[in-house]
């Protein structure tokens, strides 16, 4: 009798022991779901931003004779490095450009057409490898497009070159300048603003453009 009184408490403890574990298992697969829903949400955000754009600049590269404008013929570079990344979307390798690196004031240009795309203002280290934005220097001047694979894929408006791609993963945005936040281009993907409660947010994230540095040309501010 005494020995099957010690199996049952022994049992009722393993018991008990399970359960707290499968309750902090349980709120921790929880609060991965919530990230992960957070995560999807900005993704989403992107993607219909990027569906936007199409059908926006479809409409404003109409001519009058009902074609559009698409001609990209005119490259103002003859490094194969960026022509392969404007024309054909290669990626150039982490770490290697220059522009990843780059500290002065100033403003990046398309390589090939001259477009300024972004400014140092808008500028941070994304410990990614390739030089990163949260914002463009004006509306208009990237062009975001859904690719086969889901990802959000950027590219020059002006001449249609190949800059690279946007995230959801820039910086958060209560560590940015809040003068720089209040000139955020109305086509820029417009995520970073509110939480789930539908307020305001310093620890959400504003978008990450991760572009080649091969794409791109430096201007020193003067």
């Amino acid at each position: 009798l005494l020995t099957g009184l010690l199996f049952c408490a022994t049992m009722h403890g393993e018991c008990s022991a399970f359960a707290g574990v499968t309750g902090v298992a349980g709120g921790e697969a929880a609060a991965a779901a919530q990230g992960a829903a957070c995560r999807s949400s900005r993704r989403q955000s992107i993607v219909l931003s990027a569906e936007q754009q199409e059908t926006d600049t479809t409409k404003s590269n109409e001519l009058d004779d009902g074609s559009t404008d698409t001609d990209n013929s005119g490259a103002g570079t003859w490094n194969p490095l960026s022509l392969a990344v404007l024309r054909l979307g290669f990626t150039e390798p982490a770490w290697t450009s220059p522009l990843n690196y780059q500290k002065a004031e100033g403003v990046y240009k398309c390589a090939s057409c001259g477009t300024a795309l972004f400014s140092s203002n808008g500028k941070f280290d994304s410990g990614s490898g390739w030089p990163s934005f949260w914002k463009t220097v004006s509306s208009g001047r990237v062009e975001l497009k859904k690719e086969w694979d889901g990802r959000i894929e950027c590219k020059c408006q002006k001449c249609k070159g190949h800059l690279g791609h946007v995230f959801p993963d820039g910086p958060q945005r209560g560590s940015l300048d809040a003068m720089e936040l209040a000139t955020i281009p109305e086509t820029d993907p417009q995520i970073g603003y509110k939480d789930k409660n539908d307020s305001d947010s310093s620890f959400s994230r504003m978008p990450r453009y991760c572009v080649n540095g091969a794409a791109m040309k430096f201007e020193k501010e003067s």
